[in-house]
């Protein structure tokens, strides 16, 4: 499969794409619309925390990716918005 570049009018190859993806390459040029350009990552997490995440996840009828995706970015505008508050 072929997708066209809209800013360079250059054709890629899906797969060639893909392999910047997996290499950690910023892909996003490739997509428009309201996609986000994403990567997946491998942790390891301790059966504990992850059995209380899983819990977690069971009463917000969420899935645990798209929790650890959530608390994660409720984390990191936390912490920007303490080194914001410290700045001033």
């Amino acid at each position: 499969m072929m997708i066209l570049n809209s800013e360079s009018n250059e054709i890629k190859d899906i797969e060639e794409i893909a392999q910047q993806a997996h290499s950690g390459e910023d892909v996003s040029e490739h997509f428009t619309g309201c996609f986000q350009a994403k990567q997946q990552v491998s942790i390891a997490f301790p059966l504990e925390l992850l059995r209380s995440i899983d819990a977690e996840c069971q009463q917000q009828k969420i899935n645990r990716q798209d929790w650890i995706t959530l608390v994660c970015a409720e984390k990191i505008r936390e912490v920007q918005a303490s080194r914001i508050s410290k700045a001033v």
